[in-house]
């Protein structure tokens, strides 16, 4: 049996999902191929991709961009700013993921002799461009941004339709009231100049960056097209698993299997991948079966607890108390929980905490209220599976 088994992953947990592996988001797209389609034209466009952690934006993005250049003659680059708290710092990032990114030769060329005085050298085997750090000079940049912007278009536009610049992983920058500015002005010099200028503009971020950018300049609330992802339905979460096994010819053996997957995932790519990751290193028939499904649904609780929970819930909550409340939740079986059989199972001082205690966990996205008055619920049923670990996990130590 051990010769049958397919060699290589299609699932890319932690990562952003390859091309060849994107499905659904159908509508996401249409609209995104709208603005790509004006912008080709000659226009400004501007999204705002906006969701939770783990629902798919950088991937989606990744797509848009891919069908951007390929399919509407767009030139541009997927700048991810984490870390980045300045705009000198933001255009360091945009100019030198624009070199790199590019590969059609005779664009790049014309790239590099418009950044020559800029470009430092190039990186170890060759794979990346060392741009400038000089403050003064990432400060020009930024103070000449759509003069700079107008003259790559204007290099390029014999042979490409506009640009496409996508600003990714918005942590730092969007704390940082000269960016909120930025965009303002930017967008707002456009729209009065004669000159048209063929650029989309998509930023992606939770709604809170969008937010933050928001409270700095209160007009960036009508620049953005906003597009909001949610968590994929039933139909596409089975399209996701049954496309995605299919590339290996790998099957799914009947409906209660596919539905432990999609009923774990709760519709995020992100835990899609580390269900499917799992669940694919478990199968050795290249037919999943449910024993197959549920081994591989443990592996992925566990990973995604080590990956996310650890660092971001339980090391952020210090308190022994914290801990013990959200062991005891963890004794409960998989699904709602009630809060006066939760505090049944609580000591006096856990019971006095436990309204701190959801405030905390709401914050970190880990527990919401549901509809129903004093009910609450994990995020997804995979956080909740490996809290239910780590709780059995404590009481046998």
């Amino acid at each position: 049996m051990q010769e049958s088994i397919p060699k290589e992953s299609p699932f890319t947990p932690g990562r952003p999902v390859p091309i060849e592996y994107f499905v659904a988001r159908n509508k996401e797209i249409q609209r995104l191929e709208r603005a790509i389609q004006q912008t080709a034209s000659g226009r400004n466009e501007n999204i705002f991709i906006e969701g939770e952690r783990g629902i798919g934006k950088s991937s989606l993005a990744c797509f848009i961009r891919y069908l951007a250049e390929k399919k509407y003659s767009l030139v541009g680059s997927h700048c991810l700013l984490g870390g980045v708290n300045s705009l000198e710092g933001m255009m360091q990032v945009i100019f030198q993921r624009l070199l790199e990114q590019v590969t059609d030769k005779p664009i790049s060329d014309k790239l590099k002799t418009i950044f020559s005085k800029h470009i430092k050298g190039v990186n170890l085997f060759g794979m990346g461009i060392d741009f400038t750090n000089d403050p003064s000079e990432l400060r020009m940049l930024a103070d000449n941004f759509l003069p700079v912007i107008r003259k790559i278009y204007a290099e390029i536009k014999e042979t490409r339709q506009g640009l496409i610049l996508i600003l990714d992983d918005l942590n730092g920058i969007t704390k940082v009231p000269e960016f909120s500015h930025f965009l303002k002005s930017t967008v707002d010099e456009l729209a009065i100049s004669n000159e048209a200028l063929p650029l989309l503009l998509v930023l992606v971020g939770t709604s809170e960056k969008r937010e933050d950018l928001i409270k700095h300049q209160p007009s960036v609330a009508r620049i953005f097209d906003v597009i909001s992802l949610n968590p994929m339905n039933k139909d596409e979460s089975e399209d996701f698993f049954k496309n995605a096994f299919g590339k290996k010819n790998i099957a799914i053996d009947d409906p209660k299997t596919m539905s432990a997957m999609v009923d774990f995932s709760g519709g995020f790519p992100m835990l899609m991948h580390e269900i499917g990751d799992a669940v694919f290193w478990q199968d050795t028939d290249c037919l999943v079966d449910y024993d197959d499904a549920g081994d591989g649904i443990l592996v992925a609780a566990k990973n995604v607890g080590k990956k996310y929970l650890d660092p971001q819930v339980y090391r952020t909550i210090g308190s022994e108390t914290y801990r013990s409340i959200l062991r005891k939740m963890g004794q409960f079986p998989l699904g709602k929980l009630q809060r006066k059989l939760i505090l049944e199972k609580m000591t006096e001082t856990e019971q006095k905490t436990f309204d701190n205690f959801l405030k905390k966990m709401k914050h970190l996205g880990m527990i919401c209220d549901t509809e129903v008055r004093g009910e609450y619920a994990f995020t997804n049923l995979l956080y909740q599976l490996y809290v239910h670990l780590e709780s059995l996990t404590a009481r046998k130590h």
